[in-house]
């Protein structure tokens, strides 16, 4: 106490003390508020940003990502979120993974890209892009265009058993396809009908086992596309028809007789 009184009996030991009394308050008012500001964190509601389930590989469609439920929401506290973390599934459409992504990371603004395959980035895991080759009338050219939906029939030359020369059959090959791509070809053009017997590329989206059907019914018959409404286009079973049905309105092939064929290729099974 003797000690103290000395120092503020003089007008420098006055002001020290003042100074070190306001740097001691200043000490005590950082440690406050930095323990404020982490009670503020611990009680504040988690951040949820979306998480990959499982592996996705570089390319990987953001659409599918988005459409198939490849993420789940996860709740992190801020400190643990990364920049640019999506928090909006539907902020992944039209995009593809830039590199590849592994179970768990947080999915960021950084990991996606505009593709530069604009057809690859709408194939899911069971989808193929099928190119088929079409004249303007089969392939309806410069009538469809990428996003529309059509239905899609194969013409084939059967020869049934017993008969002397192959007969013409149709049928509903699939129904409901979206067009990924289709040339952009004015019909007013000129080039006459040389141009419009020309074959042009048309790629549409169909599934593993579809794609297979269709190549076959491309390289091995004709191929007609028909499109579909915008929108409330309806359909029925998948139909068949050939000149029996045409001229007689008979069942084009006899059901029986190919299901007691089909038994007998498979031994009765």
């Amino acid at each position: 106490m003797q000690a103290a009184r000395k120092i503020l009996s003089t007008r420098q030991g006055t002001l020290g003390f003042a100074a070190a009394a306001a740097a001691l308050a200043v000490v005590v008012l950082l440690v406050f508020m930095q323990s404020y500001k982490r009670s503020l964190d611990q009680r504040a509601d988690p951040v949820t940003v979306l998480v990959a389930k499982g592996e996705l590989p570089k390319g990987s469609s953001g659409d599918v990502v988005a459409g198939k439920g490849l993420f789940k929401a996860t709740g992190f506290k801020r400190e643990q979120v990364r920049e640019g973390a999506i928090t909006d599934p539907s902020s992944l459409r039209g995009l593809v993974t830039t590199r590849t992504i592994v179970p768990g990371q947080q999915l960021t603004a950084a990991d996606f890209a505009k593709p530069t395959d604009p057809v690859l980035s709408k194939l899911s895991d069971d989808q193929r892009a099928v190119t088929v080759p079409l004249d303007s009338a089969h392939g309806m050219i410069g009538q469809i265009s990428a996003g529309d939906h059509v239905d899609v029939f194969a013409g084939f030359q059967v020869q049934p058993e017993g008969a002397s020369r192959p007969r013409p059959v149709l049928r509903v090959l699939f129904q409901d396809v979206e067009v990924l791509e289709a040339p952009d070809v004015d019909p007013k053009a000129k080039g006459g009908l040389a141009q419009q017997n020309q074959t042009q590329n048309v790629v549409l989206r169909v599934n593993d086992s579809e794609a297979v059907e269709l190549a076959f019914a491309s390289d091995n018959g004709k191929v007609w596309v028909a499109l579909r409404p915008q929108a409330g286009g309806t359909q029925k079973g998948i139909s068949l028809t050939n000149l029996d049905r045409m001229v007689l309105g008979m069942d084009p092939i006899p059901i029986d007789r190919v299901r007691a064929q089909g038994k007998a290729l498979t031994g009765g099974q």
